[in-house]
């Protein structure tokens, strides 16, 4: 339906947010197709993909060419059956995740019988449909928190979250920096530990005891947030309690 202006099946995100981009050029609907799990390697493409989905413009490279900016107008779809194609923050506004049920898994008939559906016909009345409905109230930053995005915000989870969720009450309290500080992964720098801790935070000074205290206190936006990544976590604690009850008892009757 977009015909010249879609790029229906791009195999890897790094044609998007490699050194060349000029895929994404003028392109108002993309598909990202089998795309693969995340990993370390991978947090500049994952910044690169923020800036593409909310920048108006788009710096454009394309092999021997002088750099140019372009109108950004791309849509994306990301596909894939792995389990952790992408990390997201657990404030992110950029996706809606959905898991697609398997119902239909190897039927062949029923993709025949769908593909063969796909004309002209079908596709103007797509057109028609899609031109006359009414989009007057629809806010695209209002994003559904889906079953699937909290699975991936789960296993996006950093070093940050569980100290903050390790912490939760102090943290919505305000707990002192210099605490904070003592939390902090050997791995990390200073620098960095302060800059996530300020993703989640706000830093304050506050009287304890009668002295002024400088403190980390979660911001307020984040509380459902962590209210439901906890929420999770119980369930999933009670899940593996309950599957070593029953491995027990399915020893003791063997």
């Amino acid at each position: 339906m977009f015909s010249r202006y879609s790029q229906p099946n791009i195999s890897t995100i790094e044609e998007f947010t490699g050194t060349f981009n000029s895929v994404v050029e003028n392109v108002m609907f993309a598909v990202l197709n089998e795309m693969m799990n995340y990993n370390e390697s991978k947090k500049g493409t994952a910044q690169a993909m923020k800036t593409i989905i909310t920048d108006k413009t788009i710096r454009i490279n394309e092999k021997n060419q002088p750099r140019r900016r372009a109108e950004n107008v791309i849509n994306t779809i990301i596909v894939t059956n792995n389990d952790y194609p992408i990390q997201l923050d657990n404030s992110d506004g950029h996706y809606l995740v959905i898991k697609c049920k398997a119902v239909h898994r190897g039927d062949h008939e029923y993709f025949n019988k769908l593909s063969k559906g796909m004309d002209k016909d079908f596709y103007d009345n797509l057109l028609t449909f899609f031109l006359n409905r009414d989009i007057s109230k629809f806010d695209p930053t209002d994003i559904p928190m889906t079953d699937a995005k909290k699975q991936l915000l789960n296993v996006s989870r950093t070093p940050v979250d569980d100290i903050i969720i390790k912490n939760y009450k102090k943290f919505k309290d305000g707990i002192p920096i210099s605490e904070v500080s003592q939390m902090k992964p050997n791995n990390w720098n200073e620098r960095s530990f302060k800059h996530s801790i300020l993703q989640k935070c706000t830093e304050q000074r506050v009287y304890i005891d009668k002295k002024q205290v400088r403190v980390y206190k979660l911001l307020e936006e984040n509380y459902s947030v962590y209210d439901d990544m906890m929420n999770d976590l119980d369930k999933e604690e009670q899940r593996e309690e309950q599957e070593k009850i029953e491995n027990a008892t399915e020893y003791l009757t063997k």
